[in-house]
């Protein structure tokens, strides 16, 4: 929930530095061992995408998705997306740069400026540099942007860059996707064909023997007719990059009967030692009772309705307790401390004078340091007008210079407690001094606005969790551990599953910049393993994965690479077509028996026990045949029919069909070669646009050697 992720969130700091040191712990491991250890993320075609390369790319997807969620840190999720994201974009690239050179496509200085300053503004461009309010396009901005490129911060340069490259690629990709259209061609002969049998409308009725009448335990399947179906629809089993097909039994970690008895026994007992306290002991208790960190942040009523009901927020009074309740997996209790009214987001401006405790290219002692605060304070604090300008003269700040010190608008409550308190306390124009933290120096802050004021409330919260004992935990992992023993191999894991009656789970054509199982949190560790090169079909992982609330034991049912599978690969996923193979066959000589005999499509429906349905004003182009959907056989079959009366059968999807054509017609308004020229046209467009079926042929076609999941 939103609001206990925000409450827990003062743990983040403790939690970083723990995973830096077991990271850096790792890493230092990793790069001292001997085995072999390749120099680059892949190599596509022979061109390798470097670290470098791959860093520079993610970096700037990080900052992007930052910024879209409003987040300082990414989650492992979100972080590992961004990885996902730069591989393929990184790769996509590659494989375009080779077409567009072989083309000769460029996009030239000219064209580019074109697209920021001309004529014909790339739509990006237009978004970025248009007025908000008034959304017109200003050339100016761009201009005294790039003007001042030198002068901005290396990171906004490399993000100019990175836009810059993007606007340009994207006019790349649009110049191919129109090359690949216009290699389509419909010549004007068969758009004539095409007109012709479009213009003839026929009338008919029809009879369905329908797959489904025939039973499935009467077709008996053979090698041969596997053998026959695999050979006739190859292409359809293709793999473009190599795959695995994982199985994995889960054991879920819930609290045992006693677990939830001790929760509960704990949960009372702590509400009683919580209504004796003071005030001044709440933050100290709180820390040492609760699985959220003491939060003194002032909330709005609807952003406390995730945690407590409206009844319960509306009827509270100041210094009264939240008796214990159960919300989703926690057990919640509470005292609300204060109510005030608070602005909701509050801006103000900061003048940051370091010392040389801070490092970097700062020299200066502490006691000048603070003597150049006591005189900037003084001259800001007599003409609160100078202030901006002292910005630009005397902050420490590397972008003092772009924004004078405006920290813009930040919500109450989402910055040190200590500052925000000042800056909601001290009024509009107000300026004071803030010591940063570690003796690193000082903020002179000038408090610039405030929103209206509004009911905030602030509770001291006690989340309890209802979660299993480290004993029951140790006997979920016993289990896993006792059944991983006994599954050595994929056939002894689903032996002893089924002996075991355990659900055996799938995650079928995984890839190796995966991060998840089918149904599992975040488990990069486990795809890694997967793909391994020391991991082959029919293993089963030497050890239990702990996932959060699970722990995993997983084997590797199928690996898929890149080409055609197999038909022992297929087998399995193609026995139901080559049934319906087999029951077309029967089906077809049943219909084709009924027509020797009967030539009247009502005698030969009562013959078959089947009904007779109308097909009226059928013709070559319509998507559907009426209520059978989408039989383009059948469609095709009647198009090229030159008599009347009982055609042969014909095999569609849903069964085989003896249609019985009662009249042939043509349109009053016919169909005009040129539009359905034009039509082909429109569909060639489609299928290059955004490049998807392209890049799934290039990719198909491309040597590639990943290395994706050896670093990541």
């Amino acid at each position: 929930m939103a609001i206990i992720g925000r409450i827990r969130k003062r743990a983040g700091l403790s939690v970083a530095v723990i995973a830096i040191a077991i990271l850096a712990f790792i890493f230092s491991d990793l790069f001292t061992r001997q085995s072999p250890m390749p120099n680059n993320i892949a190599r596509v075609n022979g061109e390798e995408i470097t670290h470098h390369e791959f860093n520079e790319v993610s970096m700037n997807i990080k900052n992007n998705m930052r910024q879209q969620y409003g987040v300082e840190n990414l989650d492992n999720d979100l972080a590992f997306v961004a990885k996902q994201q730069s591989y393929s974009d990184i790769l996509n690239e590659k494989l375009l740069k080779r077409e567009f050179e072989s083309l000769g496509l460029v996009v030239s200085q000219e064209e580019l400026n074109d697209m920021f300053f001309g004529d014909f503004i790339h739509p990006a461009v237009r978004q970025s540099f248009s007025d908000p309010e008034t959304g017109m396009y200003n050339k100016q901005a761009v201009s005294q942007y790039i003007s001042q490129f030198d002068k901005l911060p290396e990171e906004q340069q490399t993000s100019w860059k990175s836009f810059e490259n993007g606007v340009k690629r994207n006019r790349l990709e649009e110049k191919y996707e129109k090359v690949l259209a216009k290699s389509f061609y419909m010549p004007i002969k068969l758009a004539d064909h095409i007109a012709e049998l479009s213009n003839t409308v026929i009338d008919s009725r029809y009879t369905l023997l329908s797959f489904a009448s025939v039973d499935d335990n009467t077709i008996e399947l053979t090698d041969k007719d596997y053998k026959q179906y695999y050979d006739k629809h190859k292409n359809n089993f293709k793999v473009i990059e190599s795959t695995r097909d994982v199985e994995y039994v889960r054991f879920s970690i819930h609290p045992s009967q006693e677990d939830i008895q001790m929760i509960n026994d704990s949960v009372i007992s702590t509400y009683e030692m919580f209504q004796t306290i003071s005030n001044d002991e709440i933050p100290g208790f709180i820390t040492s009772v609760s699985d959220a960190y003491y939060d003194s942040s002032f909330y709005k009523k609807e952003d406390l309705l995730e945690l407590y009901p409206d009844s319960i927020i509306s009827n509270i009074k100041v210094g009264s307790y939240i008796s214990p309740f159960q919300n989703s997996s926690n057990w919640v209790m509470g005292k609300l401390t204060s109510v005030q009214a608070r602005p909701d987001s509050i801006r103000f401006s900061s003048i940051l004078i370091l010392n040389e405790r801070a490092g970097g290219h700062i020299q200066r002692a502490p006691a000048i340091a603070t003597a150049l605060k006591d005189s900037v304070f003084e001259l800001v604090k007599a003409d609160p007008n100078s202030f901006e300008a002292n910005v630009v003269n005397f902050s420490d700040d590397p972008e003092a210079q772009n924004n004078f010190g405006d920290n813009g608008w930040i919500l109450d409550g989402q910055f040190d407690p200590n500052l925000n308190t000042k800056v909601i306390n001290a009024p509009v124009g107000g300026i004071f001094v803030q010591e940063i933290p570690n003796e690193m120096g000082y903020w002179i802050i000038k408090v610039t606005d405030k929103t209206t004021p509004i009911t905030k409330y602030q509770l001291a919260n006690i989340i309890m969790e209802i979660r299993a004992s480290d004993q029951t935990v140790n006997q979920i992992r016993d289990a896993a551990n006792s059944f991983l023993g006994e599954a050595v191999d994929m056939a002894a894991f689903t032996e002893v599953a089924q002996k075991q009656n355990l659900n055996i789970r799938s995650s079928q054509n995984l890839t190796q910049i995966d991060y998840q199982l089918n149904g599992t949190p975040f488990a990069r560790e486990i795809v890694r393993w997967v793909f391994s090169k020391d991991t082959k079909k029919g293993d089963v992982a030497a050890e239990v994965f702990e996932l959060p609330d699970m722990f995993l034991v997983v084997g590797v049912k199928d690996i898929k690479d890149k080409g055609i599978m197999s038909l022992d690969q297929v087998r399995p996923g193609i026995e139901n077509y080559v049934r319906i193979e087999k029951k077309a066959e029967e089906l077809m000589k049943k219909a084709e028996e009924a027509i020797k005999a009967n030539k009247d499509i009502n005698s030969i429906a009562s013959k078959l026990g089947t009904e007779v349905e109308d097909a009226q004003g059928i013709s070559f182009i319509d998507p559907y045949f009426v209520q059978a959907g989408p039989e383009m056989r059948v469609i095709g079959a009647l198009a090229g029919a030159k008599d009347k009366g009982v055609q042969k059968p014909i095999k569609g999807f849903n069964g085989v069909y003896i249609v019985s054509i009662d009249n042939m017609t043509e349109k009053a308004n016919k169909e005009e070669a040129a539009l359905i020229q034009q039509s082909f046209d429109m569909k060639s467009m489609q299928k290059t646009s955004q490049l998807r079926l392209p890049l799934q042929v290039l990719l198909e076609k491309a040597k590639i050697d990943n290395n994706f999941s050896f670093f990541y």
